[in-house]
């Protein structure tokens, strides 16, 4: 009787290994990706929150270029922006979408996102989303955003830091930003 069960132990982890080995043979990609946006404040709502807190709502539209198709398009963010009014930190979160140019307007990405507001109006966050249609893939990545003080329009870049970057030191990418569908589940049906 001891004897069997080993030999039932022994199947069982020959079979899971079996498994495993078929099931990840297929292909997937993780890559790392950049991008640059640049979009107008379309609309904007604000309302006092408490005596040292403003609650602001921003539409943008403009354009973002990448080095990955996927991610070039036609830019739309809708934000949500809490900020101290006597230290100017504050936070903000909201969504993006890109679109295809021309006039499919094809929903290319879908994003959520959140940052940390800094006093110059700048912020700093992470965005993570889908591609969508065959082959979707997901994207985590680390972004940065300046804001006009005059128009208020924004620009900003994901997986990059060009903002305060040392001419003499190493020109890596300190806010990587990756583009993946590695160990996704339903992989290519998004």
């Amino acid at each position: 009787m001891r004897g069997s069960r080993w030999l039932a132990a022994a199947c069982a982890v020959g079979c899971v290994s079996t498994g495993v080995a078929v099931a990840g043979s297929g292909s997937s990609e993780t890559k790392a990706v950049t991008g640059e946006f640049q979009a107008e404040l379309k609309r904007q709502h604000q309302r006092r929150c408490d005596a040292n807190h403003v609650k602001l709502r921003l539409r943008f539209k403009g354009d973002q270029t990448s080095d990955d198709d996927q991610l070039a398009g036609k830019f739309e963010a809708n934000v949500e922006t809490v900020q101290d009014t006597n230290t100017g930190y504050g936070y903000a979160s909201g969504t993006v979408v890109i679109r295809e140019e021309g006039r499919r307007n094809r929903t290319k990405f879908r994003g959520e996102f959140v940052a940390v507001v800094e006093p110059d109006g700048g912020a700093e966050g992470f965005l993570t989303g889908r591609t969508t249609g065959r082959g979707s893939m997901r994207l985590l990545a680390n972004f940065n955003v300046d804001q006009d003080p005059e128009t208020l329009a924004i620009t900003g870049e994901f997986g990059k830091d060009s903002q305060e970057q040392d001419p003499y030191g190493p020109h890596e990418d300190q806010d990587p930003a990756v583009l993946t569908d590695a160990c996704d589940k339903g992989h290519g049906h998004h």
